[in-house]
C-alpha cells in the first residue's frame, strides 16, 4: 500500500516523463551530460555542460568563428582568482590582444549568438557563415546548456587556459610608469610632478586657445583615437588600475591609438566609513599625474565637482573640499597646495568626438555655444552647471531634460545617436553604468567608484560600448613585484 509521499513521488516522476515527451516532441528535449575531452559536434538535441568542464571553446560553422567562455575571476590581494558564478564569452583573436568586447553570462540567464545581433557583429566580427541564430547558450544551476541552431553547425570543446603572463607584464609596466610601488610620493617629488603636468595643461592639445592664450574649456578628440572613458573614481586605486590592465587599454594608449579620459571626480572616497581620508585621494592624483607626464596626448581629465577645495563641497555633512585643501597643505605645503588649484584651473570641461560627447555632471539648461566652452572662464553659471546639475526631478525643478541634451548635441555638432555620457549622479550602489537614463535614448550615466565592479565606455568597430570589469586588487599585486625583475 503507497503512502501519501509515494503517491506524490509517482505523481511527479508520471509528470516529468509526461513534460519530457512533450519537450521531445516539440524538438527541444532535455539534452545529455557532455563531459568535454575532445571537441564535440553538436546535433538537434540540447547539450549540458558540466559547470566544472570550462573554459570551452566553441566552433561556430566549420571552424569559421572560434569564440573562447571562461569563467569570471576577480584577483584578490594575494593574485589568487576568486570565481564569480558568471561567464565571459571572447573572440580570442582580439582578446588582450587589441581593444575588443566580450558577452557576459550571468547565472540562469541565457545568450542567444547569431549575426542578427548587430552589437555581436562588432564584437566578434562574425563572417558570412554564421547565421543570424546560430546557438544557444543557456547558464543552468549546475550546467551550461547549448542549443545548435545552424545548419553550418556548431563544435565545442575545451579551450587553453587564459594566459596570465600578458596581464602580468601589464601590471609590471603600470609600475615602470608609476616609478616604483604604488604608493604615496615624496613631497619633493610630487611637487615636481604637478609642476610638470600644470606645464603640459598650458598647452595641451586638441583644444582651441581662449582669448587669454591658453587651452579653452572644450577638448576635441579626433576620430583616430579610441576612447576608454571613466568617470568618478573617487580615490578607488584599484578601479583605475584594474581599467588600466583589461582589454588592451595600456597598449593602445602606448602605441598612441587610444585615448583614456577621466570626466572629473577622481578624490574624495565615497565609501562610508572613509569620508573624511584623504590620503587614497592623493595617492589616486599622483597617479594620474603619473600618467599625464608619460602620455601628454592620451590622457586627459576634465574638471568635476569634487575637484575644488570649496567649502560647499561636502558629502553627508562632511566639508570634503576644505579636508583636501587642508590634507595638502599639511603634507605637501602651501606652494602644492596652490599647484593644484591651478591644475583645477587649467583643466578642460567637455569633450566631443564623432564618437560621444561627454561632461561630467550635465549638459547646460540654457542656451550654449562653441565659443561659450572655449571662452568658460568668461561665464561661472555654465561652468557650474557642466559639474553640479542633475537630472530633473520633483525636488530638482532646475534640472536638465532631455530637450536640453538634444541641444547640448547640436551645440556640439555631433549626430542626434552620438552618446552623451556623465558622470557625477550614479542612479544606485549596486551598479556602475546606466543606459539610456530617464528614457533618453543615448545619454548615459557612468560612475566607476564602486567596489565591486568598475565601468568604462569604449568604442569597438564603429560602435560606443560599455563594459563593466570586476575590480582587482591590483595595488598589492603590483607592489608584491621585485623592483627590478629577471
Amino acid at each position: 500500500m503507497r503512502t501519501m509521499a509515494t503517491r506524490r513521488s509517482f505523481k511527479l516522476s508520471n509528470l516529468l516523463a509526461w513534460l519530457k515527451g512533450v519537450a521531445a516532441r516539440l524538438g527541444f528535449g532535455w539534452g545529455r551530460d557532455l563531459r568535454l575531452g575532445d571537441s564535440y559536434r553538436l546535433g538537434t538535441s540540447k547539450v549540458r555542460v558540466p559547470l566544472g568542464g570550462l573554459p570551452i571553446e566553441i566552433s561556430l560553422g566549420l571552424n569559421d568563428k572560434r569564440l573562447h567562455l571562461y569563467p569570471e575571476t576577480r584577483l584578490n590581494g594575494r593574485g589568487e582568482p576568486v570565481r564569480l558564478g558568471s561567464f565571459i564569452l571572447v573572440d580570442p583573436s582580439a582578446h588582450r590582444r587589441r581593444i575588443s568586447g566580450f558577452l557576459r553570462l550571468t547565472p540562469r540567464s541565457w545568450l542567444s549568438l547569431g549575426s542578427a545581433d548587430m552589437l555581436q557583429k562588432e564584437l566578434f566580427d562574425y563572417p558570412a557563415a554564421v547565421d543570424d541564430e546560430h546557438l544557444v547558450l543557456i547558464h543552468g544551476r549546475d550546467a551550461l546548456v547549448f542549443r545548435n541552431l545552424s545548419d553550418a553547425g556548431t563544435r565545442i570543446g575545451p579551450a587553453p587556459a587564459e594566459d596570465g603572463w600578458l596581464r602580468e607584464r601589464l601590471w609590471r609596466r603600470l609600475r615602470e610608469i608609476f616609478g616604483g610601488p604604488i604608493a604615496l610620493l615624496p613631497k619633493d617629488e610630487a611637487m615636481q610632478l604637478i609642476e610638470e603636468v600644470n606645464r603640459l595643461l598650458r598647452k595641451e592639445i586638441y583644444r582651441p586657445l581662449d582669448e587669454r592664450g591658453l587651452p579653452g574649456g572644450l577638448l576635441l578628440l579626433p576620430s583616430k583615437l579610441t576612447p576608454i572613458i571613466v568617470a568618478d573614481m573617487h580615490a578607488q586605486i584599484d578601479n583605475l588600475l584594474t581599467i588600466l590592465s583589461q582589454n588592451a587599454f595600456l597598449d593602445a594608449i602606448e602605441q598612441g591609438t587610444a585615448v583614456l579620459v577621466i570626466i572629473g571626480d577622481a578624490v574624495h572616497s565615497e565609501i562610508d566609513g572613509q569620508l573624511r581620508e584623504m590620503e587614497s585621494s592623493m595617492l589616486m592624483m599622483d597617479l594620474i599625474f603619473r600618467l599625464k607626464l608619460h602620455f601628454p596626448e592620451q590622457v586627459f581629465y576634465l574638471r568635476g565637482n569634487h575637484d575644488s577645495f570649496s567649502e560647499d563641497m561636502s558629502k553627508d555633512g562632511i566639508p570634503q573640499g576644505l579636508l583636501w585643501a587642508r590634507e595638502l597643505s599639511e603634507r605637501r605645503g602651501t606652494a602644492y597646495l596652490k599647484a593644484m588649484e591651478e591644475f583645477y584651473r587649467l583643466l578642460p570641461y567637455v569633450v566631443a568626438s564623432k564618437d560621444f560627447a561627454a561632461c561630467h555632471a550635465a549638459p547646460p539648461t540654457s542656451k550654449v555655444d562653441v565659443e561659450m566652452l572655449v571662452q568658460i572662464h568668461r561665464h561661472p553659471r555654465l561652468v557650474i552647471e557642466l559639474i553640479n546639475n542633475r537630472l530633473q526631478r520633483p525636488n530638482r525643478p532646475q534640472g536638465y531634460r532631455r530637450r536640453d541634451v538634444k541641444r547640448f548635441r547640436q551645440c556640439l555638432q555631433v549626430s542626434p545617436e552620438t552618446p552623451l555620457i556623465v558622470g557625477h549622479t550614479p542612479i544606485n550602489r549596486e551598479d556602475t553604468l546606466w543606459l539610456n537614463v530617464d528614457g533618453i535614448a543615448n545619454h548615459h550615466v557612468l560612475f566607476s567608484a564602486n567596489p565591486d565592479q568598475v565601468g568604462v565606455f569604449t568604442r569597438i568597430g564603429n560602435t560606443m560600448v560599455p563594459l563593466r570589469y570586476p575590480v582587482d586588487a591590483l595595488t598589492s599585486i603590483i607592489n608584491s613585484f621585485d623592483p627590478a625583475p629577471g
